[in-house]
């Protein structure tokens, strides 16, 4: 018997950890590959667009491309698009319970992973218009354990990711040995997110310097929010977001808690389907520990438009840019010349996307119960096809063999027009072509699926390459989980 609980552990600790590499991989990958993002800055909440129509045969066309990500992809999970507050498609797809066959449906719930920062932000500063805080404050004011050389640092750095937190080990989230306790502890206190001296550690940078994305951050806005309200973070949530705004269906998830509609969380391996890591979600609070459905979402998106929960000039502040096109708990950007908010999350099992385009008045939710579901890609060509922008299908890549020499045409670096930072190589490494992001560093393979054609494997993510009239290569247009941009190659 000892040694089976021993092989389990085993077992669960090599999942766990292949949990974490993957997620680990994800974010460096979406933070480090070429941006096909159109950057704009913006500070006030947008005016709604009188002119835009949402096309008569949208929620055909959006059935008919959801089929075939399922057919190309093995989709699983929940979609909705709705204009001026009301769906316009809302459909569950694959199975929520693989054991007993049960159907994913929009009543669905699944965790949100960092789509859960914004509802912190929120939290944060309904705090403050009730004049408990105040967003310049000091995080130290607040924390009494707050590492003193982190004394510059205050609760708009957490917010917007410009605190310069140095990186963590954060422990308790790969303690294997929690795997056999009933109830692990959860983060109480700023020396739960570390191992002792780490807190000596001095900031990356100065505080509002610069950006760099920190789940550790939210968590501490979590410990904040319990500090001023006198209550646990889920609870707070609950009764002063959740229940207010009607969002019954969503709340923080506890090991237990009976959930009914509980999505279960699945990865592939190997073309099989199986359980996805085990993840103690106490232990994201702030940074990620809500599960919800894709019609809470909507009602969320509702409160966004209204005074209901927060007042103009606070849901002003949750959108307004402050560095790396981050404002507090949302990304806020220009896409097909609109702009957007939206933010991802990725926890084990479990990835999801919301998207608003406020002019137009239109929200896109995907939440899915695989890992590494290509989310971005399914909300950004559901929305092109809303906006009347194109858009394509998902569709299969197929390697084909073609000599490597012909590879050396493609090899040289690539800068976006106008955008001379934004920069990439390519690079023939003996038979393979490989990308390298920064140029000189190596970072993934592409297969060719056709002469001027490559793919990755990772995901939705191929290029295509444009030749002059003599035969050479000029430029490259990369699609990446439905958004494309063009660089140009250097002479």
């Amino acid at each position: 018997m000892i040694a089976d609980l021993w092989q389990d552990l085993r077992c669960g600790a090599r999942m766990l950890l292949k949990t974490v590499l993957s997620v680990a991989c994800r974010l460096f990958l979406a933070v480090a590959l070429p941006a096909v993002w159109v950057f704009s800055q913006t500070s006030q909440l947008p005016t709604p667009e009188a002119d835009y129509k949402l096309p008569s045969n949208f929620a055909v066309k959006a059935a008919e491309y959801m089929r075939e990500r399922v057919r190309v992809t093995g989709f699983s999970g929940a979609v909705l698009v709705a204009h001026d507050g009301r769906p316009v498609f809302r459909e569950g797809y694959g199975l929520a319970n693989h054991e007993y066959g049960i159907a994913n449906t929009p009543k669905t719930k699944f965790r949100v992973g960092s789509v859960s920062k914004q509802f912190t932000a929120a939290a944060v500063l309904l705090l403050e218009e009730r004049g408990k805080l105040k967003v310049g404050d000091p995080v130290s004011k607040y924390l009494s354990d707050w590492p003193k050389s982190w004394d510059e640092v205050t609760l708009r750095h957490l917010l917007s990711h410009t605190g310069g937190l140095p990186a963590l080990t954060t422990q308790a989230l790969l303690d294997v040995s929690g795997l056999s306790r009933a109830a692990p502890p959860s983060f109480r206190s700023m020396r739960d997110l570390h191992k002792p001296g780490e807190e000596l550690k001095p900031l990356d940078f100065k505080p509002g310097e610069k950006f760099a994305y920190s789940n550790n951050g939210y968590i501490a806005l979590g410990l904040v929010i319990e500090k001023v309200s006198g209550k646990p973070y889920s609870e707070f949530m609950r009764e002063e977001i959740f229940r207010p705004l009607g969002m019954a269906d969503t709340g923080c998830e506890e090991p237990t808690m009976i959930l009914k509609r509980r999505a279960n969380g699945y990865a592939r391996v190997d073309g099989a389907v199986v359980n996805a890591g085990y993840v103690d979600m106490r232990f994201p609070g702030g940074a990620g520990a809500i599960f919800s459905t894709v019609d809470d979402l909507l009602l969320w998106d509702r409160a966004l438009t209204s005074d209901r929960l927060l007042s103009v000039a606070a849901r002003s502040k949750l959108f307004t840019l402050v560095k790396g096109d981050y404002a507090y708990g949302w990304w806020v950007q220009t896409k097909f010349t609109r702009q957007t908010q939206w933010h991802r999350g990725n926890v084990s099992g479990f990835v999801a996307i919301i998207a608003r385009y406020p002019a137009e008045r239109l929200f896109v939710a995907v939440l899915s119960n695989f890992d590494r579901t290509q989310v971005r890609a399914t909300a950004t060509e559901l929305a092109a096809m809303a906006l009347g922008e194109k858009y394509e299908f998902p569709r299969e890549h197929k390697e084909i063999k073609i000599d490597p020499a012909t590879y050396d045409a493609f090899v040289g670096k690539y800068s976006k027009d106008g955008q001379p930072d934004d920069l990439f190589a390519i690079a023939r490494e003996g038979d393979k072509l490989m990308m390298q992001i920064p140029p000189g560093r190596s970072v993934f393979e592409v297969f060719p699926e056709g002469s001027d054609q490559f793919f990755a494997k990772w995901g939705e993510y191929y290029l295509t390459f444009s030749k002059d009239a003599q035969g050479k290569v000029t430029r490259v247009s990369i699609r990446n989980e439905g958004e494309v941009g063009t660089w140009t190659k250097a002479p």
